[in-house]
């Protein structure tokens, strides 16, 4: 193997182990691609790195920092005393020491043994560390030293008392004018970075902390690189990753950094575009079920646009930031800092960006909702008589009320959403939730998917929506009876499918679910369907409401409790209870999905890949299927076939 290869070989590991245990060995199949070889090797690295240690409980990185700092008492490197662990970076586990030398706090970072074992590496990294510990600026951590001492390399900086944004995001439900000063901060600290030649790459809201007093400061240049000086007739400077190996976080990295290419000072301002627009919209721009995923959407997709009660300019600077062609992004970080205070002269509203309907709002909006509904309730009957005579309404006589969903506003879209998530989950039971505006637009994000469902170029015609909602129509009489013996709302049943399988009765995925219902062969013979009647809608419909109704049992019945019934039905009943048991202390606690959906980023990686996505879309399906004339899908919304079937029985 030649230097250059192996080389590349270690890049592949080491950004692997910088990755959570569970996560790995699926980023070195992606990464590596098609190069059988290159994953071979780092695969078989990998596997060597884990039998070494218990790595699957303690991370590698802090198995090579109890390797060097052993189980005493008195812990010591150098002239610094290890008091407590802190947490572990992508660069080293962290420690909370004292310097005895000058009598202060630091946070102290064990550098893993492997950058011993690579002399060119260790000359790289210490050139890059102390270029960082020459800045000097209040928005970046203060670096002390960096250092070795019998063996161990350390990297000693100012102890902050404080919260990353992360923490803080979670904590607290920040206003536009807190959101721009941290990304004033931010920018500020960075101009100094870019200053001294010295891209970060790793801009995040686990790399920012905010100090008590409120000073924000820029953590962790662990990957960070010295800018290769062009000629002197050069505006940009780039950086360039070894042999293409793609570094960074992937959900805030830039289309440069995702395709592995040099990057320059513009790749910095791109992700803290995104820390921007996840702290104003309380999601992530770009975001797929795997790294692969995520980076197609960072590379080929347009973000959702924001709310717009954010003031305008302050959207401009973020649609500027997020511009794939980088020479269409800010150009410095000087321009985006004259922008942002450009728009901190435009009085942003002053109350949290996702709070729930205020109080005093309540009954203006209950009159206004009754009064829609009233509208709603006129148009439907006058389509659905006309549909049942086989007499179109003439389009003078449309009113305006009746508008397609394609001919709304966004705004309009929004409120209807809002409107009939509230008549969906009346429908499911008692006590439904008022959402707010993040978990509308977030059902929003799947009813444009399921309208645009099928008609991507090369698509066939029986995967679109109309396609999938006619296929539903003559199972939907089974479901309604199988569903009322179990006394489970028929409309649980009806759509589940369309989430499920998209209505086709021998559907099988990848994990070998199978059926209407999606069940596993494990499942379905515990509720009495074999394996080979998985195909068979008569038996696998009685199943899937016998499964539901178990659910509820354990979970509650109420249209608060069906929404963890729902994301049971995907997840599992145990693993929501833990969740629910683990959530109970935070703000605004209520037993319902919505209450997961809002600390998402508290939860597992499964959970914000997945399962998040799976009630929402769950009201997507049925606000479309009980709206048909909106979507211009012919007939009665579903459940009409349901009230039918259910009357007739009796």
């Amino acid at each position: 193997m030649t230097p250059e290869r192996w080389q590349q070989v270690e890049e592949v590991l080491q950004n692997a182990l910088d990755l959570p245990w569970s996560e790995r060995a699926t980023f070195i199949a992606e990464l590596c691609g098609n190069d059988r070889e290159l994953k071979n090797e780092a695969s078989s690295l990998l596997d060597a790195h884990e039998d070494a240690g218990n790595f699957i409980e303690t991370p590698a990185l802090a198995q090579d920092a109890h390797i060097l700092l052993g189980d005493t008492a008195v812990r010591e490197v150098g002239q610094y005393s290890i008091i407590r662990a802190l947490g572990s970076g992508g660069m080293g586990e962290v420690y909370l020491a004292q310097d005895r030398r000058l009598d202060r706090l630091v946070a102290l970072k064990i550098l893993p043994s492997y950058f011993a074992a690579d002399d060119q590496r260790l000359r790289r990294f210490q050139r890059e560390a102390r270029a960082a510990s020459a800045l000097n600026h209040p928005n970046i951590l203060t670096i002390h030293e960096v250092g070795e001492s019998d063996g161990t390399y350390f990297i000693a900086t100012e102890f902050i008392d404080g919260q990353t944004i992360r923490e803080v995001t979670s904590s607290k439900q920040l206003t536009t004018g807190e959101v721009m000063n941290i990304v004033e901060q931010v920018a500020t600290g960075l101009a100094a970075a870019h200053r001294a030649g010295i891209v970060h790459r790793d801009i995040k809201p686990e790399n920012i902390m905010r100090r008590t007093d409120g000073l924000v400061k820029i953590l962790d240049f662990g990957i960070a690189k010295l800018v290769e000086r062009q000629d002197s007739d050069s505006t940009q400077r780039s950086v360039h990753t070894e042999l293409g190996v793609v570094m960074g976080t992937v959900d805030y990295m830039s289309p440069e950094q995702a395709r592995g290419l040099p990057v320059d000072e513009r790749t910095d301002i791109w992700s803290l575009g995104v820390v921007l627009y996840e702290m104003l919209a309380h999601r992530l721009p770009f975001a797929g079920a795997t790294r692969m995923d995520s980076m197609v959407a960072i590379l080929e997709r347009e973000p959702f646009s924001l709310e717009e009660s954010i003031n305008e300019t302050l959207r401009t600077i973020v649609e500027t930031c997020l511009q794939k062609d980088r020479d269409k992004r800010y150009q410095s970080i000087d321009e985006l800092l004259a922008d942002l205070k450009a728009a901190r002269e435009v009085p942003p509203p002053q109350r949290p960006l996702f709070d729930a309907v205020r109080p005093h709002r309540t009954r203006y909006l209950v009159l206004l909702t009754a009064a829609w509904l009233l509208v709603a309730v006129a148009v439907a009957a006058f389509a659905y008589r006309s549909w049942q005579t086989g007499v179109d309404p003439a389009p003078s006589a449309q009113p305006a009320a009746a508008k397609t969903y394609m001919q709304m506003s966004d705004v309009e879209q929004l409120n209807f959403i809002r409107e009939q998530e509230q008549r969906v989950s009346a429908m499911m039971g008692e006590h439904p939730v008022q959402l707010n505006d993040e978990a509308v637009r977030y059902i929003q994000r799947y009813v444009d998917r399921y309208v645009a469902m099928g008609r991507e170029p090369g698509a066939s015609g029986d995967s679109t929506i109309e396609a999938v909602y006619s296929r539903a129509r003559s199972h939907v009489p089974l479901i309604a009876r199988s569903f009322s013996q179990r006394k489970v709302p028929a409309i649980i049943g009806i759509y589940l499918p369309v989430v499920e399988s998209a209505y086709r009765h021998c559907s099988e995925n990848s994990f070998g679910a199978k059926g209407l219902y999606q069940f596993l062969p494990s499942t379905a013979k515990i509720y009495g369907v074999n394996q080979d009647e998985m195909c068979d809608v008569e038996k696998m419909t009685p199943a899937a409401a016998h499964y539901i109704a178990d659910l509820m049992a354990e979970l509650g019945e109420d249209s608060q409790s069906l929404t963890l019934v729902l994301v049971s039905y995907n997840r599992g009943a145990e693993s929501v209870r833990t969740t629910l048991r683990e959530l109970r202390g935070t703000p605004d606690y209520q037993r319902n999905f919505w209450t997961l959906f809002a600390n998402r980023h508290k939860l597992d990686a499964t959970f914000r890949n997945e399962s998040v996505g799976y009630v929402p879309a769950f009201f997507a399906a049925a606000i479309i299927g009980e709206n048909p004339e909106r979507f211009g899908l012919p007939g009665p919304p579903l459940s009409t076939f349901a009230s039918d079937s259910i009357r007739a029985s009796k």
